[in-house]
């Protein structure tokens, strides 16, 4: 760990700074941004990139979407807002009357089988195209790509890619473990038909084409890629698929990698401790887990569980694993969302508080951290 700074000109705290550091650890990203202001000694800390990972590991999963609203509020952050300098300010003080898609949280609590939807006042998406780590790839209502985290409010307008009229495409966000890079990912379907593929590096802010995927490979963009460990996941179908595509950021290079089932209309990629899973349902009562492992230079497929129910469960779409592998959370369709107890072997359906007029059917996973695409660029 870093050797500590000097302490707080005012003595706010005679703790050790090892031990200000594992307690900060402990507390939500929204209230340590606050905790910048105690003095500069913490602010330093909780600004340094050795606290912001380790509290990242820390951070459990949230769903995140979208919603439209109409109503005119004050201090509403909207990323369509800019300066004459490009830059996005924080606040539109004077927001317009019409109707905007504004930002929502859903926080889950497991222990007793609810979840809280919080409203982080940020308006004016477009879409939500993918995350990672706490940050958000996303258009605004003009169609601009940028990268946002919703909890520190900072963006980054991101220079255009292809553009593609049919929309017949998919967006990418991933982190490089090896090159400690965040890229996007731009692959799409061009009027011919064929599949070409696009990067941004944040580093460089530049679109680079790279290997192009074989033809056939993806039958259509419906699925969401997954990320995990600098490698993007997709399932190049809606239904009766037997293979996953792979992308690894760093060799730009797609891969074929067979299913261990063919898969259904409510199957689904996960990710969990930096590895990929394989949620499938096998029959009406029945839902199987794999976990792709490396083994002696072959990835093979791991069987991790089975569910089994007494009863109908249909249905059930698995949305995400919770970091320490316990529950496992499905929607059905628009109706409820439930979670898998693995230790109880237990199903139960969550109850939502708050806004019950959601649509999960687009939400994506996200997690409330600190992070920001680059180590240069401050908190605040």
């Amino acid at each position: 760990m870093n050797s500590p700074p000097k302490r707080c000109a005012n003595e706010v705290s005679l703790l050790p700074y090892d031990l200000i550091f594992k307690i900060l650890l402990l507390l939500p990203a929204k209230d340590i941004l606050k905790l910048t202001l105690v003095c500069k000694t913490w602010r330093t800390l909780i600004s340094s990139p050795n606290f912001i990972e380790s509290h990242t590991t820390r951070c459990e999963k949230v769903l995140t979407f979208l919603k439209q609203f109409s109503e005119s509020r004050p201090n509403t952050f909207d990323i369509n807002t800019h300066n004459n300098n490009n830059q996005f300010t924080l606040f539109d003080p004077n927001p317009p009357k019409k109707q905007k898609l504004q930002i929502y949280l859903m926080e889950f609590n497991f222990k007793h089988q609810n979840a809280t939807i919080t409203d982080p006042n940020i308006s004016g998406f477009r879409e939500i195209l993918a995350t990672c780590n706490g940050l958000i790839l996303a258009t605004n209502k003009t169609g601009t790509l940028l990268i946002l985290n919703p909890t520190t409010r900072k963006l980054l307008p991101l220079k255009s890619g292809t553009i593609v009229q049919t929309r017949d495409e998919s967006y990418g966000f991933v982190f490089s473990p090896k090159t400690q890079q965040y890229k996007a990912i731009h692959v799409f379907r061009d009027e011919s038909g064929h599949i070409d593929t696009e990067i941004l590096s944040l580093t460089t802010m530049q679109w680079t084409g790279c290997h192009v995927p074989t033809f056939g490979l993806f039958r259509d963009f419906t699925h969401k890629p997954v990320s995990t460990s600098g490698v993007l996941y997709w399932l190049p179908g809606t239904n009766n698929v037997n293979y996953i595509i792979s992308m690894d950021i760093d060799k730009e290079k797609f891969s074929r990698i067979d299913l261990p089932v063919t898969t259904g209309m409510n199957d689904r990629l996960i990710e969990n401790g930096d590895l990929l899973n394989f949620v499938a349902q096998l029959t009406v009562y029945r839902i199987q887990i794999w976990t792709l492992k490396r083994v002696e230079c072959e990835e093979i497929w791991v069987k991790k569980c089975t569910i089994n129910m007494d009863y109908d469960i249909t249905g059930l779409i698995p949305v995400f694993m919770t970091k320490n592998g316990r529950f496992l959370v499905f929607k059905k369709w628009r109706e409820a969302i439930y979670e898998y107890d693995m230790e109880e072997e237990e199903m139960g359906k969550v109850v939502v508080d708050g806004d019950r007029n959601f649509n999960y059917r687009m939400a994506f996973t996200h997690m409330n951290t600190l992070v920001s695409w680059s180590n240069s660029t401050p908190l605040w």
